[in-house]
């Protein structure tokens, strides 16, 4: 394995799109789509976009995007999946420690020629998409460095279905995690993800990973039936309800007490 280093130049150029995007609220949305896609493209099975940026501790907070926008409409595919807000990316700086933004295949303009829709409808959380997203992580860490995955919505999907699939991980922090994808879709009359996996029918996490799920009152897209079963068949897993956080709204606010729970 290989230590990923950012150029200086890019730290900056991210450095400065993020204060700007800060600074003129108006402006979130393209800031920060714009800041992810001047990041380095790691290739793996696919090519991910990705932005390092160095802090305090051991552990590295890798941050797994949600879903985006996979689909136009109930029947019209988009073409491009990439969400218009990152919302992890705005998370992500307000972490002190070491961290990572690992982009999802075919996310933020890539331009692999292995993309095509299935990979952010139907098989969005497929094996492929999960040894992926492994393989490019292995290359940006040190051998035996010690991880902490963090998703949101499709994100902690990713996060549960990668952590069952490697041995560095100390944490799986969900922010209206889809838990169990097979609920989510008949909740809301979706067709079932066919080649997608389901942390609620895959082995519960090793006992040593530490699980925090959190889910907010006034989300509308994840709910707790979609929740409870699977955390509670787990060995080391917590749910929190924050009552004033929608699906993407307001998670900032809880962000700092959140991080002090983080390892």
């Amino acid at each position: 394995m290989i230590c990923f280093a950012i150029k200086a130049s890019s730290i900056m150029l991210l450095f400065g799109v993020l204060l700007q995007a800060c600074a003129h609220s108006g402006a979130i949305s393209s800031s920060y789509s714009s800041a992810i896609r001047h990041g380095d493209i790691i290739q793996s099975e696919f090519k991910h976009r990705v932005l390092r940026m160095p802090g305090r501790g051991e552990v590295l907070h890798v941050y797994i995007e949600g879903d985006g926008r996979p689909w136009r409409s109930r029947s019209q595919i988009a073409l491009d999946p990439t969400p218009r807000r990152p919302l992890l990316l705005q998370l992500m700086q307000l972490d002190d420690a070491p961290r990572l933004y690992l982009g999802r295949p075919c996310y933020f303009g890539t331009d692999d020629p292995q993309c095509e829709p299935l990979w952010w409808t139907f098989g969005r959380y497929s094996e492929q998409v999960v040894r992926s997203m492994n393989k490019a992580l292995d290359t940006l860490i040190l051998n035996g460095q010690p991880l902490s995955l963090i998703g949101h919505s499709g994100g902690g999907t990713l996060a549960m279905l990668m952590a069952a699939r490697r041995d560095d991980v100390v944490a799986v922090v969900t922010l209206a995690g889809n838990l169990d994808v097979q609920k989510w879709s008949s909740f809301h009359g979706y067709t079932p993800l066919s080649h997608s996996m389901n942390p609620a029918t895959e082995p519960a996490l090793n006992a040593n990973i530490r699980q925090l799920h959190y889910l907010g009152a006034k989300d509308h897209t994840i709910t707790t039936s979609m929740l409870t079963p699977t955390i509670e068949r787990q060995h080391n897993a917590a749910l929190e309800i924050l009552k004033d956080v929608s699906h993407t709204c307001c998670w900032e606010t809880h962000w700092a007490n959140i991080l002090t729970l983080i390892p």
